[in-house]
């Protein structure tokens, strides 16, 4: 890092020089729905399900999992799609934090088609041997002990998508903390990743330079922050070997809300309880800004992620009458038109089969 940069951070605390230029690119270049037809919105929650977020004890990590295995079906089925779904949710269950009782507790939820597991990790200093030697195992693990995760039919293994702990993908922070594996996109495929769900993560300094936007990225040994730069999805596409799938949420920022009465605030797709941006603001970010794929813009995504578990989130998400709760009904609210809104509540392999099934033409724009 020059010293140029290291007074830019210094100033730029938000790290706008990462993911303002590719914003601004998105807003001119953005593709209009077709009129007449409405929009498809895949809402998918992504949770960072850490049970032992700052080492509690046994009995409250027990505490925690079971306020979701208890109140989550109360909270989902009060809320529909537009086609009828209950509400889902995708536990990104850590690696460093496995314990079995509490995967066999999730597995209720997921049984009831209520939620689906995925793979998290946080890690340090790790090499890529190391990492990809983790995240086989505990796929393998969650599988066959738990019944967890689908099997690839041409590898014949367990496969998943990611969440990176720390925001810290392809070793992108500035210090090289909270990873350590330059090459770490290719050890995900390797491992048996099929998308990586981490971004954004605005403002962390390991906020990738492309936004709002799916896209194919690849890495390379020493060489970090791989996710900077990638090959868009769009219709008509296909993977390549050595790419991996990124499927952002939505950047915006919110005009109507800011900080000081001066800086808009930003939308970085991030649900907990201390954002004060009014929810109808921030719904109206997201059907606005919601991801598309050039070649379908009558389907947008928002990738929403959360920290279920930590502190007082489970009463903020599950309490009958509560923020979430109310949250959820100002977005279906908002979709209540189904001639110009459709509202798909998805689990993040659903999310992935769509971007799939938009991009070779076999689910069409309309």
């Amino acid at each position: 890092m020059t010293v140029l940069e290291a007074l830019a951070g210094r100033i730029d605390r938000r790290n706008a020089r990462l993911w303002a230029p590719d914003l601004v690119r998105g807003w001119l270049s953005r593709e209009a729905p077709v009129e007449g037809r409405p929009v498809h919105v895949y809402v998918c929650v992504c949770d960072h399900f850490e049970p032992r977020w700052r080492r509690p004890s046994l009995d409250e990590e027990r505490r925690r999992v079971d306020a979701w295995v208890q109140g989550f079906p109360a909270l989902a089925r009060r809320h529909r799609d537009s086609f009828g779904r209950a509400h889902v949710r995708t536990l990104f269950f850590p690696v460093e934090e496995y314990r079995p009782e509490h995967l066999d507790a999730l597995q209720g939820l997921v049984s009831q088609g209520l939620a689906d597991v995925e793979v998290h990790l946080h890690h340090d200093h790790d090499t890529r041997e190391n990492l990809v030697r983790t995240l086989r195992d505990f796929a393998d693990l969650l599988h066959e002990r738990h019944g967890l995760l689908r099997v690839d039919p041409a590898t014949g293994r367990p496969t998943w998508a990611f969440i990176h702990g720390n925001w810290a993908l392809d070793n992108a922070l500035p210090d090289g903390r909270y990873c350590g594996v330059d090459d770490e996109l290719s050890a995900l495929l390797e491992a048996g990743c099929y998308a990586d769900l981490t971004m954004p993560c605005v403002p962390s300094g390991a906020q990738g330079r492309m936004v709002n936007r799916v896209y194919y990225a690849r890495s390379a040994p020493g060489r970090s922050r791989g996710h900077d730069h990638g090959r868009p999805v769009h219709v008509g596409s296909a993977a390549r070997p050595g790419e991996l799938l990124l499927i952002p949420g939505p950047v915006a920022l919110h005009w109507r809300s800011r900080a000081g009465g001066v800086v808009p605030r930003i939308e970085a797709s991030m649900l907990e309880p201390e954002n004060p941006v009014p929810f109808g603001q921030r719904v109206a970010s997201w059907l606005e800004h919601g991801v598309s794929i050039p070649g379908a813009p009558n389907h947008r995504f928002v990738k929403l992620h959360a920290h279920g578990c930590n502190g007082d989130a489970p009463e903020w998400f599950l309490r009958g009458g509560g923020p979430f709760d109310t949250l959820l009904s100002t977005l279906e609210e908002a979709c209540g038109d189904t001639r110009r809104w459709l509202l798909h509540y998805v689990t993040a392999r659903e999310l992935y089969d769509t971007v799939k099934s938009l991009e070779d033409g076999s689910l069409s724009n309309t």
